[in-house]
């Protein structure tokens, strides 16, 4: 059976990775704004240039 060595308790390793998680997702949350503006701007773009434009259907 493979051993999984799972040290919590111990100190970083690294003060630098410490710092990065300390600040935060702040970058995944904006990827995830951006890409939430994109797909809204694209739904817009297709009611109002593609479907308005064509009327109703009868």
């Amino acid at each position: 059976m493979m051993e999984i060595n799972d040290n919590r308790e111990g100190p970083a390793l690294d003060p630098a990775i410490e710092l990065i998680v300390a600040a935060g997702p702040r970058g995944a949350i904006a990827l995830a704004g951006a890409a939430t503006v994109i797909v809204f701007a694209l739904w817009f773009a297709f009611y109002f240039l593609a479907f308005l434009p064509r009327g109703p259907i009868s």
